[in-house]
């Protein structure tokens, strides 16, 4: 028998997996469209005899008739495919013709013939698996209106059912001619919510599959109406495990060097409340919050001493919110990362978009409120720490920082969040009129913001520096001494105490502002004041320019392309005036929404830094009396433990509390070891698994000498380069050179008066580097990778700003 019907029990070395396993559907009671199945010893005749078997086409044509539909599909069937080790999934034909014998018997021939093609035998050559017999599916042709494969464990999470799906015929998702739409859900309960089409039933169909076969699946179907067919059931030959992307592109600013356990402690608890009180605030579905607890306490994880952000577990808390495909490519944006989304959960509950759309308005207006409420609490906190009132407890100043990290930090959090979405929005109405050149306009909108925190300490460096100028017998002793000769000049002469007193001045307001302002192993200008007066040094010899002219020319630049704009939008709309009008309205609001959330985010981020200086602080004071009880060995032991070891150690209620010497010494010699190590920016791991990982060397080709980043200021200069490692190194730097880092927290700001360009490692467009060196008018390009590496202190180049591109010459 050369012919045999779908609904009879066939065997797979006679007509291969695919024909046997659309039997088996029929079996099991699954709808499937009717068909026949050619047996391969046709193929073995016809290969041999050069003709078909006696009978077969009238054989075939007999079965054509029974077929309710114009259209059929010719499908192949090899023996050997689908099977426990090897799919060849994609890799043989089908054919779609009109139901008549000549056609259906040219299409079975074409999928013979696929036995040979490429894609087959470079699947053979890869699987070392060889293709040599077949046998052929015949069925009726549904017209779908969707086409998709489920597969009964995830790609991406083993424990969810996930679903590709397209409208219309599934031969454009296996030909990538469109992307696909997905879903998933958890394998252990049906979703009460609506899923597109007829999806609920669907997985109940294909969960009930799983379970007859014993072992995971993965399954074609098509639906038509509220009808689902199965028209493929196969093993599935590699379960994934789950993969974690990581990232540090944005933290580097934050914490550009290897962190302390006691920071890392700190850290990854603040993360945990920061995203889980945020989602709070935007009132995400409390069924996922719960389901997203794990992705909640592993939002970072540390990779040689630095912290990464775990961006699945990120884009998997985004992914709770109506708004979930916007929320992640505009977090994509603000943390400068590429991939576009590595989410393997979707806990996303109906929620009506309107009402969610309205409390982001709410809370927008609230933005205000929210930051002077968090600026408040940390002045309280910092009036605390700096009293000389010692009835108040050290541990009481202890637990105050961390209540204010953990639980209040809330308020800042919506700065955070408000700067990102309204950056992206201002983003996409630039897009929408400049196209290409839209970075360009985009950041020159958001340039010379009005009363931006980081340009204060400029502002008051320069009045300083001023101050120095006028006085010819100060200003004498500073050009002919060192750092340190002067610092002491000034506290002991007399005649210097009004510089002296606008020095504490300043370094009591701003000298924990400095790179590396939130890393414990860091120093900052109040605990080496010689540096800063290095920096007025720096700032005397190379006649830094004031500030406020520098904005000012900034900020009319950035009025008058918001004129331009304007026009532009009134130009291309011509008669539709009103539609016009509006357009303009909500560019204007944009662009002002956008400059408030920045400000509010650079504001809270100063009061980020002073509550951490304040911390450090208060540990070596907790250290010191720690020292005097001989529980440790030095003061900045303490470093070593978590915050919650600490705490142990205040209440008394540490289990190992004399072994904690030992434990030290063991820590220190680790972190020395991992510090070493390096990672690259962005990588991916197996879930549970923590491999090495070393650092990609840079390689050249010919004579290429241009780089690529993301343009995040505009301009363009010719100049040489100073690659400095910390702010600290400022003496380095001659008027107008190019600074090049790795990274920018606010810390840097202090040097923009005097550079002409910046070219950074890592970052994104709403990083610190990017926001000031847009205030100044800074040509700058962001996101090059190893660029410290690859130039040199006095290459010349040339930065282009409006491209994001920088050439060695």
């Amino acid at each position: 028998m050369f012919i045999q019907s779908l609904k009879e029990k066939l065997s797979t070395d006679l007509v291969g997996a695919k024909a046997s396993s659309l039997s088996a559907l029929f079996e099991y009671g699954f709808s499937v469209p009717n068909g026949y199945a050619v047996s391969k010893r046709v193929l073995e005749i016809y290969t041999k005899d050069k003709t078909l078997p006696d009978g077969f086409k009238q054989s075939l044509e007999s079965c054509l008739v029974t077929l309710n539909s114009h259209k059929i599909i010719i499908r192949s069937s090899a023996i050997g495919e689908d099977s426990d080790s090897f799919s060849f999934a994609g890799q043989l034909d089908s054919f779609v013709v009109n139901n008549n014998t000549e056609e259906a018997l040219i299409a079975i021939q074409n999928c013979w013939n696929g036995l040979n093609n490429d894609r087959v035998i470079a699947y053979a050559k890869l699987s070392g698996k060889k293709l040599i017999e077949m046998g052929v599916v015949i069925q009726e042709f549904v017209e779908a209106d969707y086409a998709g494969v489920t597969f009964t464990s995830s790609p991406y999470n083993v424990d969810q059912v996930y679903t590709e799906y397209v409208k219309g015929a599934g031969e454009q998702l296996v030909s990538g001619k469109v992307t696909p739409e997905n879903f998933s859900v958890n394998f252990t309960e049906i979703p009460k919510e609506n899923l597109p089409f007829n999806g609920s039933e669907l997985i109940r169909l294909a969960t009930t599959l799983k379970e007859k076969y014993g072992y995971h699946i993965d399954i074609e179907w098509v639906s038509k109406g509220q009808h689902i067919f199965f028209v493929q059931a196969r093993p599935i030959t590699v379960l994934q495990k789950k993969k974690v992307h990581w990232t540090n592109t944005n933290l580097n600013e934050n914490y550009p060097i290897p962190m302390s356990p006691l920071l890392y402690s700190i850290a990854r608890d603040s993360y945990y409340h920061y995203f889980k009180n945020l989602a709070g605030l935007l009132q995400i579905h409390k069924k996922s919050l719960r389901t997203l607890e794990y992705d909640f306490s592993n939002t970072v994880g540390i990779w040689s001493n630095r912290l990464y952000y775990n961006m699945t577990s990120i884009h998997n808390i985004l992914s709770s919110s109506p708004l979930k495909v916007y929320f992640k490519d505009a977090f994509n944006k603000f943390v400068g990362y590429s991939e576009k989304d590595v989410a393997q959960i979707d806990t996303s509950k109906s929620t009506s978009i309107i009402r969610f759309v309205f409390r982001l308005i709410r809370l927008n207006f609230s933005l205000e409120k929210h930051v002077r409420s968090i600026e408040k609490m940390v002045d309280d906190f910092a009036f605390k720490a700096n009293s000389k009132d010692q009835s108040l407890p050290l541990s009481t100043l202890f637990y105050t920082f961390l209540d204010l990290r953990f639980n209040q930090w809330y308020h800042a959090s919506l700065a955070d969040f408000f700067s990102m979405i309204h950056y992206k929005v201002l983003g996409e109405i630039t897009k929408k009129f400049y196209g290409k050149k839209s970075i360009g306009m985009h950041n020159t909108l958001v340039q010379a913001i009005p009363g931006l925190m980081s340009s204060e300490p400029l502002n008051e460096t320069y009045d300083i520096v001023q101050e120095i100028n006028k006085n010819s017998e100060i200003k004498t002793f500073f050009d002919s001494h060192l750092p340190k000769e002067v610092y002491q000049e000034i506290q002991e002469n007399p005649n210097y105490s009004h510089l002296k007193k606008s020095l504490s001045s300043y370094l009591e307001k701003w000298g924990f502002r400095c790179s590396g302002e939130l890393m414990f192993f860091s120093t900052n200008y109040i605990e080496e004041p010689t540096k800063f007066i290095e920096l007025l040094q720096v700032y005397m010899s190379q006649d830094a320019q004031d500030p406020r002219k520098a904005i000012a020319i900034k900020d009319r630049e950035r009025k008058l392309a918001m004129r331009n704009f304007a026009w532009k939008i009134i130009k291309k709309r011509s008669i539709f005036f009103p539609i016009s009008i509006v357009e303009v309205g909500m560019l204007y609001l944009s662009a002002k929404l956008c400059k408030q959330a920045i400000s509010s985010r650079e504001r809270v981020r100063y009061k980020q830094a002073e509550m951490y200086y304040h911390f450090k602080t208060i540990v070596k004071k907790i250290g010191a009396q720690f020292v005097e009880e001989e529980k440790i060995t030095t003061a900045d032991d303490l470093f070593f433990m978590s915050y919650k070891e600490i705490g142990e150690l205040l209440s008394s209620s540490a289990i190992f509390s004399k072994d904690i010497k030992e434990l030290i010494i063991e820590r220190r010699t680790r972190f020395n070891i991992e510090s070493n190590n390096e990672y690259p920016e962005n990588f991916t791991t197996n879930f549970g698994e923590r491999p090495e990982s070393i650092k990609e060397e840079v390689s050249y080709y010919g004579d290429f000498t241009e780089f690529n980043g993301l343009a995040v200021s505009g301009g363009r200069i010719k100049a040489r380069v100073k690659v400095l490692e910390s702010v600290l190194e400022s003496a380095k730097l001659n008027k107008g050179d190019i600074l090049v880092t790795k990274q920018t927290d606010p810390g840097w700001a202090m040097v923009f008066p005097l550079i002409g360009g910046l070219i950074v490692e890592r970052g994104g467009a709403l990083s610190h580097g990017a926001i000031v060196a847009r205030e100044f008018g800074i040509p700058a390009v962001i996101g090059i990778a190893n660029i410290t590496e690859i130039l040199s202190d006095n290459d010349e180049v040339i930065l282009d700003g409006d491209l994001g591109k920088i050439q060695l010459l």
